[in-house]
């Protein structure tokens, strides 16, 4: 074998073994640090925990502002669920019944269906005939004798063909009904009903938006309390735990060590919080479920079903929003009270 291969083969190899000490080397370095820094989260915990026992009482009324300011907003997230529920539903109710005259033909009717559909504001319309109404009234006042009684006496249908109409939203009626108005359309309509649901709608808009206006300001006043005592909080923490403070820096422990567990309680006390508001809340529904169905039954409404279909998005948000001003408040602090 010739002599450059021999040592080209023998630095290559060389070579090789290197890179895979380096590697190795390398693997070792990383490992050490995740494992260092998993036991320093894990002691960051630990003295977290430890703040959070020592100033129990204080905690405890820290958790309590929170829990208030949450149940304060979720008050709020559902008299807002059941206002807009309610106005809907009102909406769904309103329609514009017309009544055509005995002697007009199906075809004249159909052609006045139709050209109701064409209008941009009508979302729907419902042709109802006489026939099929007669057997539906039959059906609700079945129980009724003398109703009953006077539709025998009677050897003719007494009612008329009928035509749903629904607009694409309650301003919209108006237009329609000034096209029923017209003098052509007025030949074939006997009669039309519309009753006006616009101020029970502006009664429940108005009611919605002043519970929704004092429900902001009661949020707002137990979230400025509750900054004001997690402030607070982490202020006596850092009061106590001065001497270790000391003791941590002449060891040479970094700021974000030192910062760190104080953060971490501001934190603990929003997940705490949060559970505890979730457990009242739904404590509460179970509590007041049968006079919630009693009163929303008739919107075909669930507020139970609506928070767990919505859960992760209104909890989510809300515990999002407590973490986030817990730890500003608590940063503030740090800042003032913790010269690192």
């Amino acid at each position: 074998m010739p002599a450059p291969y021999l040592i080209w083969n023998n630095y290559s190899t060389g070579h090789i073994c290197n890179i895979n000490k380096n590697i190795r080397r390398e693997q070792i370095r990383l490992w050490r640090e995740n494992k260092n820094m998993s036991y320093a989260f894990f002691r960051v915990l630990k003295f977290a925990f430890q703040d959070f026992y020592r100033n129990f009482w204080l905690s405890i009324v820290t958790i309590t502002v929170l829990v208030l300011a949450l149940l304060s907003i979720n008050v709020l997230v559902s008299l807002s669920a059941v206002s807009e529920k309610m106005i809907s539903s009102v909406k769904d109710k309103i329609d514009v019944s017309v009544f055509f005259k005995r002697d007009i033909t199906q075809s004249k009717i159909d052609n006045f269906q139709e050209k109701m559909r064409k209008l941009p504001e009508v979302k729907e319309t419902n042709f109802i005939a006489k026939n099929q109404a007669l057997e539906t009234f039959k059906k609700t006042h079945q129980d009724d004798a003398s109703i009953m009684e006077a539709l025998k006496e009677v050897e003719k249908n007494p009612l008329s063909d009928a035509l749903i109409i629904k607009a694409q939203d309650t301003e919209d009626y108006e237009k329609i009904l000034n096209v029923l108005n017209l003098p052509e359309n007025q030949e074939i309509i006997k009669y039309q009903n519309f009753t006006n649901h616009k101020k029970i709608i502006e009664r429940v808009t108005v009611f919605s938006d002043k519970v929704k206006k004092f429900g902001i300001g009661l949020s707002a006043i137990f979230s400025l309390i509750a900054v004001l005592i997690v402030f607070n909080a982490i202020r006596v923490t850092i009061y106590t735990h001065r001497e270790e403070i000391s003791v941590m820096r002449l060891v040479g422990a970094s700021n974000s060590f030192i910062r760190a567990p104080f953060l971490l309680e501001s934190i603990i006390y929003s997940f705490i919080a949060m559970g505890l508001t979730i457990v009242i809340l739904y404590s509460a529904f179970a509590t007041l479920s049968p006079y919630l169905s009693l009163f929303l039954g008739a919107y075909d409404f669930n507020l139970v079903e609506y928070y767990n279909n919505n859960f992760l998005i209104i909890f989510g948000l809300e515990l999002g929003a407590v973490i986030i001003l817990n730890v500003v408040s608590s940063g503030i602090a740090i800042a003032r009270h913790l010269k690192v």
